[in-house]
């Protein structure tokens, strides 16, 4: 289990600031919705909004469409998101709420990770720039993918690894960045018929 936190200059930006209504809100929700059961688990699906899974979304993809420009545009939309959200963490530099808690991060009950500083959340951008993308492709299912995304946002507040305002601007980020990017740059806007039947170079 590896759970790593990077500390920043708290003399620099807001990372010192405790927004006192959030941190309220999770010692209250933490005492409304906590389980063992979920403790042992999230820990394990809120790795379906990290890097891994981006990079896991982006290869299969090229496999299953085997266009190159699928790949190449996939990859432009994730280091863009990247640049965005991390440029913002530093920025900002808001330290984890658990910090501020006397309760310690669930994430060490399982593979643990880096955490860096707080504002926004990276696994909500991620899930929401994925959940635009599958949406797209396969509008039937666009719900489930939304949904999928909410959820993995909810399990960085119930984690106690992100205040409910990092979640938000996540996923506003993930969402409003993949349009603009789709509106810009074409050549993701496929659809399912095109994983089944189309081959490219």
């Amino acid at each position: 289990m590896l759970l790593v936190i990077i500390k920043t200059d708290t003399r620099h930006g807001h990372g010192h600031e405790k927004m006192d209504w959030e941190l309220n809100f999770i010692k209250w929700a933490d005492g409304w919705w906590s389980s063992p059961v979920l403790d042992h688990t999230l820990p394990w699906f809120t790795y379906l909004g990290s890097h891994f899974a981006v990079i896991l979304f982006i290869i299969l993809s090229w496999i299953i469409t085997k266009q190159r420009k699928v790949l190449r545009r996939l990859v432009l939309l994730y280091a863009i998101q990247s640049a965005v959200i991390y440029g913002l963490k530093f920025l900002i530099q808001r330290q984890r709420p658990f910090l501020f808690l006397e309760m310690a991060s669930k994430l060490s009950k399982g593979p643990g990770e880096i955490l860096d500083p707080s504002f926004p959340s990276a696994h909500a951008t991620f899930s929401f720039m994925m959940a635009t993308l599958l949406a797209l492709w396969f509008p039937r299912y666009r719900i489930i993918f939304f949904i999928a995304a909410v959820f993995i946002g909810w399990t960085r507040i119930y984690l106690c690894v992100h205040y409910p305002t990092d979640v938000i601007a996540g996923a506003l980020l993930g969402y409003g960045i993949t349009r603009i990017f789709l509106q810009w740059i074409p050549g993701l806007d496929i659809k399912a018929h095109y994983f089944r039947d189309e081959k490219g170079s």
